[in-house]
């Protein structure tokens, strides 16, 4: 059997987290519930700030396509 992709190892690392969030709130230790308009209130002006700030759009990896030219190889 072939080894695993990362995908895969992510899609079953997010599977027992839920599975393990699932067995919780079954045996009463969480408790999930809608946030009230309060809160919706508070960490949407949270989001808004953190969205307008000036990194933001450039959060995530660099493209490779300005890092540097490649020589071409000589024929032998």
């Amino acid at each position: 059997m072939p080894p695993k992709t990362q995908r895969e190892r992510e899609a079953e690392q997010r599977q027992l987290k839920l599975d393990r969030m699932q067995e919780q709130v079954d045996e009463g230790s969480l408790v999930i519930r809608k946030m009230t308009d309060e809160e919706r209130a508070r960490f949407e002006k949270k989001r808004s700030a953190r969205t307008e700030s000036a990194g933001a759009k450039r959060r995530g990896r660099p493209s490779r396509a300005k890092s540097r030219a490649v020589p071409p190889v000589p024929k032998s």
